[in-house]
């Protein structure tokens, strides 16, 4: 493996914040559509110095715009969390957030902006400096992210200021009044060896005369009090007024260097005593002084001018600067206290006070030790390495030095590198590649430099190493090293987290963010390193397959030599798993490089192969002989083979199968049952687009096999972990010991290819099976992995003929049987042998239940013939060769199947098998498209079951599936109790119309599959156990889709239909509380709530259905609610639901009808309570009745009652006592009746014979749905509001009395006398009449009589006048009548009223008045 520059992360949108940093930046680009006038254009050296000017404004902006990201000031998170980009007294934080919109290709997570902003204070302050520190957790369940990332902020005024991620200011402090040149850090890192110093965390701060050193751990600190100072402050939405602590900090001023631009810390140090002596003598002279132990000191390295690299060392513990900072607050507080009396008593305020700055600590002098004298050479940056050990300088002249630190030298040196950038990268060798496990791990120092005018990036191996990578990279890139990690860290929580998730970072114009990955043995590659000779072998041979695209004799020779020239197996390997991935290489080709691979290694002593290539020949003998696989299966695919005919099938398949005539007419005939529901065809024809299927390659094949390792753990010691040299043993491909490939986990697709070119060309008749089952004996390949490919191709289809391929596929499984180990095979009588048991678990699991009949029929005929062989071979002498076909039924086969468990689970298996082909062949019946309109695509989809899917789908499964397919088909319940000769006679009266004779055949078949069916289950199959899984599949299909109410009608249908009046009830219980009640009860809530039928917003916001459709959904929840009334009266049994016995195995849930049976008995009290709720909805969203609110028909106890669980009794309301019920009651009793009168009567203009229709409570003709109510001689409304009231208690008097009058007053004279038979005659009743009698008179003689309507007021009395006078004829709907109607009224009052009576006496003297009217 080489070096590789990856992907670390990418901006979301660089251009806008490049955008916001650089506002000023605008399109170089020249506009097009300038021109020239005629005066500019004739005076040329006007218009060259234009160009001029506008060639070189164009070359600065365009170099503005690629350099922006150079010349801004750029920090990145060492975890990567966060970025900050500043320019000028702007800057942006990102942060990595989820992109939802990213491809499969591009990273999960992009930074993303989350705060952009201006950090100035104060006037023409700018940033400087930035850096984003992570500080790490201090909870116990830290996984190694870090808590959160402080941006500390450097500006041109001295201040140092410290922020949030959100920007959120948590600690400003000037340390000093010069611009803040650089920021850097460094972080905790544990001691690598005994006696060695640990690093400890600092923050450095770089001004242009002065550095300070700020102590990590008082730095944690306090950023961590003043963020949870700034969080309680926004929680309680305060502001806050944190005073931050003094910081611990050093101040040094470097002496003799004029200008510093960089520095680093190399941290504390310890000379040895030889060096103290030296630089005592050199800096106090030979009379110095020397201590008994050396002092601890910090290096501070810097890079500038003269010199242009200075080395000075400071000892440790020579100033406390906190103190200073405490007496300097003290003295304030006291000077501002007496400022503030002064000002009070002497009359001069506090106005114009100048802003206060704090006091500035002098630095300590810290005088230059040594350095590298240059005169001219000016140091621009410097970087330490990871092992504090060397440090990087880049200058002015275009030089990279590389400095010893201990030492104080410069070792080596780059030249051409102008404006280069800098890092390091220490790689950790890998445990593997240890050569001594007991040692620890060891480190190497990569050097990385950038040449931005070059537009290259190199990797070096420090300190004299040669370049190991280099990458052609944007020659406007930046170069992060940030050196440092997590910040709060010590010796016990540093060892289990990843302080930096990466060591040096590239940033390009293009918004990615790049790191380079070096492994560790190139830190080992010189011209004498065997890894570095084949790895450069292996990226050629890389490179040589990649550029050619097809095989010549140059490249089969090149590629052969050069992997025989190398030396590491390992890596030898890498070269010829390339060679096998390349696909234009032919078999022959692999097959010629990889023996010549194998003679190189066996040419040599075993014992003087090591490990990797023992493992190296076993690799390529493995490959080697798939390779021979692969090409006996192709050449036999391609020789013709013609197959001999059968001349008699029946005999053919009892030898094959073991069977006798009998069984084998018994599977014919299942498999032409089968089959016979496909011969049903609608007139469409299916066209579909079939594309010609590529043979597998060679490199697809490989790929599916892997070679196990420790493929001989069953031969050796299981205690061995590991594999050593002596338990690998080296053979041939002839050898005792064969070379096995195993089938690794592959896509189903490239599974059905292998699949296909092993046993396509057999089964199909193309191979031979001779030619196969050698080949199959030929290969490495374990047989139990051949006989999962043989399962898998010949289940994957059903189209199997059990007449042209069982012989081929009877020879295959025999041959992989003899192949398998015997014991796995051949088993003892009472016990089950895993290798077919196997055979009958994928059988159980297919849904071609064909191919898998098929398949367990040869498989039980090859147990059989194997179990036969070994008894003959235990007693040879047995005469069983000679026994004929009906001596093998009488005798052998019974038994056979007495004294074997595998046989009878053959025949179970078997058996079972049979019912799912029946059951699949209904299922399988192309159902005619008008039946299919209304369902889904997902739901159109075929239905097929297994053997498993029946035996875990619980003991409902078998109807569950069957009512699914009648339900897909949309039958109704009718179909199912439909006598099956009525469907014949049916079908020759509609064979005129193809479309319906389709649908009546089709209705015909179904019929025919279901009674077979129901031979098989009787008992899964019962009559109410079908319904009543239809009515359930019939309402989930309802509750998908909520505006097809129709399969909500059928579900009601198919359970009024069910004879078991507990099932019955069971069922709608479990239908009211699933699918009803709780859309009954919003609508209910949502009617009350507006008085009225709601619109459509507020029905599919509160209910989830429209507004038309809510009608017929409760009209339906009111038949339904009749349906368990019904149940409720009826007393039955409870019903036993069995299950056939070969079925007895099912495993899984409860059936649906075992669940209705369950459910508890309901109320009929709460029924009829519920059920009078749904009469007035009905009614209310029927008529548009408004200003009614529906549950306050019922008082606080009927409310309460409501949407109970229907096996409750709670507390149902008796005769009612509120008035203002009562008479809200009524008047909704007497709106329902003229409702009802007004339509019934718009329908009798039209058809006089319509009374019935018109009256009962049924929704449109569309439906065709049945209204049930509990009494069938309440089917008028009118009636049925009248025994609403009786159940009420209520008078019902005065509702006959408003229903006989509201008949009259609109015309309805013949239905009013047909009801006034069904009432007793009353005085009330008359006078009501009288007045509508009255109003019919007046309307006769004003307006249908106008010419004599004086003379026959002068014929009446005055009474009678006046009081016809008064008479409103207003309230007539239909006015027009007859005398002879007129005088029929008449008799109808008279018998009402009683003698004497002034009501009698008014009617006698309109008598008279009809009279007269009958004779003018």
């Amino acid at each position: 493996m080489s070096c590789q520059l990856i992907v670390l992360s990418q901006f979301q949108d660089i251009s806008s914040i490049k955008r916001y940093l650089f506002p000023f930046l605008k399109d170089c680009t020249p506009d097009p559509s300038g021109t020239e006038d005629a005066w500019s254009s004739s005076w040329d050296w006007t218009v060259e110095s234009q160009n001029q000017d506008e060639e070189e404004e164009n070359h600065n902006r365009r170099k503005e715009h690629e350099t922006w990201l150079q010349d801004s000031i750029i920090s990145l998170s060492p975890a990567n969390d966060l970025l900050a980009i500043a320019n000028e007294d702007r800057i942006v934080l990102l942060a990595q957030k989820y992109d939802p919109q990213g491809s499969e290709e591009s990273l999960e997570s992009k930074l993303s902006p989350v705060w952009q902003g201006s950090l100035r204070q104060e006037e023409g302050e700018q940033i400087t400096a930035v850096l984003c520190l992570p500080l790490a957790s201090q909870k116990k369940s830290m996984q190694g992210a870090p808590d959160w990332t402080c941006v500390i902020v450097g500006f041109s005024s001295g201040y140092i200021r410290m922020y949030t991620e959100n920007g959120t200011l948590l600690l400003s402090q000037l340390l000093h009044e010069e611009p803040v040149q650089k920021l850097k850090c460094k972080s905790y890192e544990a001691p690598r060896y005994l006696g060695m110093a640990e690093q400890h965390e600092e923050l450095m701060i770089l001004y242009k005369k002065a550095f300070l050193t700020i102590d990590g751990f008082s730095l944690f600190q306090s950023l961590r009090a003043c963020r949870n100072q700034v969080a309680r402050a926004a929680a309680s939405h305060s502001e806050s007024f944190l005073q931050a602590p003094p910081l611990a900090y050093k101040k040094w001023a470097f002496q003799d260097q004029d200008q510093i631009f960089d520095q680093c810390s190399r941290g504390i140090c310890s000379p040895s005593a030889f060096s103290q002596m030296t630089i005592a003598s050199n800096v106090k002279g030979f009379y110095s002084a020397v201590r008994l132990s050396p002092p601890a000191t910090s290096l501070y390295i810097t890079s500038g001018s003269f010199p242009c690299v200075g080395f000075f060392y400071a000892e440790e513990g020579s100033m406390q600067p906190i103190l200073s900072d405490v007496a300097y607050a003290v003295a304030h507080k006291l000077k501002s206290a007496f400022v503030s009396a002064a000002s009070g008593l002497l009359g001069f305020g506090s106005e114009n006070k100048e802003k206060r700055r704090p006091k500035i600590e002098p630095a300590t002098t810290l005088p230059l030790r040594f350095g590298l004298p240059d005169k001219r050479r000016i140091g621009e940056s410097i970087v330490l390495s990871p092992n504090n050990k060397y440090a990087a300088t880049t200058d002015s002249y275009g030089r990279v030095i590389l400095l010893d630190v201990q030492r104080g030298i410069g070792i080596r040196m780059w030249k051409g590198y102008r404006d280069a950038q800098v890092g390091w990268v220490q790689v950790k060798e890998e445990k593997s590649q240890c050569t001594n496990p007991q040692k620890m791990q060891r480190l190497a120092q990569f050097f990385v430099i950038y040449a931005p005018r070059r537009g290259i990036l190199e990797v070096w191996t420090a300190v004299y190493g040669p370049r190991v990578a280099a990458f052609n990279v944007c020659k406007r890139c930046r170069l992060i090293c940030q050196g440092y990690g997590m910040m709060g860290l010590n010796n016990v929580t540093s060892r289990d987290t990843k302080t930096k998730t990466f060591q040096i970072a590239l940033v390009d114009t293009n918004g990615f963010i790049k790191t380079i990955d070096v492994p560790f043995h190139l830190a080992l590659s010189d011209k004498s390193s065997k890894r570095a000779r084949d790895l450069h072998l292996l990226k050629k041979l890389k490179t040589l397959l990649k550029e050619c695209n097809e095989e010549s004799e140059s490249l089969k020779s090149t590629v052969k030599e050069t992997l025989l020239d190398m030396k590491i197996s390992s890596i030898a390997q890498q070269g010829v798993e390339r060679v096998l991935n390349t696909k234009y290489l032919s078999t022959v080709t692999m097959q010629n490089i990889i023996r010549g691979c194998i003679n190189q290694m066996s040419g040599k002593a075993e014992e003087a192969l090591d490990i990797d290539s023992r493992l190296f020949l076993l690799f390529c003998q493995s490959q080697n002989q798939l390779l021979r696989t692969y090409s006996m299966l192709d050449k036999a695919k391609s020789t013709c083979y013609e197959p001999k005919p059968i001349s008699n099938v029946e005999q053919h398949l009892m030898n094959i199968l073991s069977a006798t005539k009998s069984e084998i007419e018994h599977v014919l005939r299942q498999l032409i049952a089968y089959d016979a529901p496909n011969n049903f065809n609608t007139s469409a024809v299916q066209c579909t687009v079939t594309f010609e299927e590529q043979p597998m390659s060679v490199t697809n094949f490989l790929s599916c096999f892997e070679y196990p390792l420790h493929r001989q753990e069953s031969q050796t010691d299981s205690s061995q972990s590991s594999p050593s040299p002596s338990t690998l043993s080296v053979s041939s491909s002839g050898g005792n010991l064969p070379i096995v490939s195993k089938i690794r986990k592959i896509p189903e697709d490239k599974k059905n290819a292998l699949c296909d070119l092993f046993y396509d060309g057999c089964l199909s008749n193309k191979v031979s099976a001779e030619d196969l089952s050698r080949i199959l004996q030929d290969c490495a390949i374990p047989p139990d992995h051949l006989m999962d490919l043989l399962q898998h191709y010949w289940l994957s289809s059903d189209n199997r003929n059990i007449e042209t391929q069982v012989y081929n596929l009877y020879h295959v499984i025999l041959t992989l049987t003899r192949m398998s180990d015997t014991s796995d095979v051949m088993t003892s009588v009472d016990s089950i042998s895993p290798w077919w048991e196997k055979i009958r678990e994928a059988c159980t699991q297919s849904t071609n239940s064909r191919a898998a009949y098929i398949l367990a029929l040869t498989a039980r005929g090859v147990a059989m013939d194997m179990m036969t062989s070994k008894t003959k071979a235990k007693d040879p002498d047995a005469d069983t060769a000679d026994t004929s076909q009906s001596d093998k039924a009488d005798n052998g086969i019974s038994e056979w199947e007495d004294v074997s468990v595998d046989y009878e689970k053959w025949n179970v298996l078997i058996r079972q098998l049979e019912d799912t082909l029946a059951l699949n062949s209904l299922l399988k019946m192309k159902i005619p498209p008008p039946s299919m309109s209304t369902i889904s695509s997902a739901a159109s989809e075929p239905l097929l079951v297994s053997v498993s899917h029946l035996l875990d789908g619980g003991r409902g499964s078998i109807p569950e599936i069957v009512a699914k397919f009648i339900s897909r088909a949309n039958f109704s319940h009718e179909v199912l109790n439909r006598p099956r000769g009525l469907v014949l006679s049916e079908t020759v009266e509609m064979a005129e119309e193809p479309l319906e004779n389709i649908h009546v055949r089709f209705e015909e078949q179904f019929l025919g599959q279901l009674d077979t069916l129901q031979e098989r289950f009787p008992h899964s199959l019962d009559s109410d156990v079908l319904l009543a899984n239809c009515s359930w599949e019939y309402i989930v299909l309802w509750n998908k889709d909520l505006e097809q109410y129709h399969y909500l009608q059928t579900s009601l249908n198919y359970l009024n239909t069910i004879q078991n009046a507990v099932l019955r009830q069971g069922l709608g219980t479990m239908l009211w509380n699933m699918f009803a009640v709780k859309r009954l009860s919003a609508a209910a809530n949502l009617m009350e709530k507006v008085g009225k039928h709601p619109k459509e917003r507020l029905c599919r916001k509160e209910i989830g259905i429209s507004d038309t459709i809510l009608i017929h959904f409760v009209g339906l929840v009111s038949h339904l609610l009749a349906i368990l009334m019904k149940a409720n009266c009826e007393a039955d049994e409870v019903p036993v639901f069995n299950i056939e016995p070969l079925w007895q195995t099912i495993r899984g849930p409860a059936s649906l009808v075992e669940l209705a049976v369950d459910q508890k008995a309901t109320n009929y009290g709460l029924l009829l309570h519920h059920y009078l709720l749904c009469q007035f909805m009905y009614a209310i969203l029927k008529f548009g009745l408004k200003s009614i609110k529906v549950l306050s028909l019922f008082d606080c106890k009927g409310q309460n009652s409501f949407f109970k669980d229907l096996h409750t009794h709670p507390a149902l309301p008796t005769k009612l006592k509120d008035a203002n019920i009562l008479a809200e009651r009524n008047k909704f009793y007497k709106k329902v009746i003229s409702q009802s009168v007004e339509d019934f009567s718009k329908k009798d203009k039209q058809s006089q014979d319509s009374l019935s229709a018109s009256m009962t409570a049924s929704v449109p003709e569309s439906t065709q749905m049945t209204f049930v109510p509990w009494n069938e001689s309440h089917a008028e409304w009118p009636s049925l509001i009248i025994e609403i009231a009786r159940v009420f208690e209520e008078d019902v008097d005065q509702l006959r009395i408003y229903h006989v009058r509201e008949l009259y007053l609109r015309g309805l004279d013949k239905t009013a006398e047909e009801v006034l038979l069904t009432m007793n005659l009353d005085p009330e009743l008359g006078a009501s009449l009288l007045e509508v009698l009255g109003q019919r008179i007046v309307y006769y003689i004003e307006k249908q009589n106008p010419s004599k309507s004086l003379d026959i007021y002068a014929s009446m009395t005055t009474s009678l006048s006046q009081w016809l006078k008064k008479q409103d004829t207003t309230s007539l709907y239909t006015p027009d009548c007859s005398v002879p109607a007129i005088c029929q009224l008449l008799n109808q009052v008279v018998k009402c009223l009683e003698e004497g009576s002034d009501y009698y006496n008014r009617a006698i003297a309109l008598v008279e008045l009809v009279s007269t009217l009958k004779t003018s």
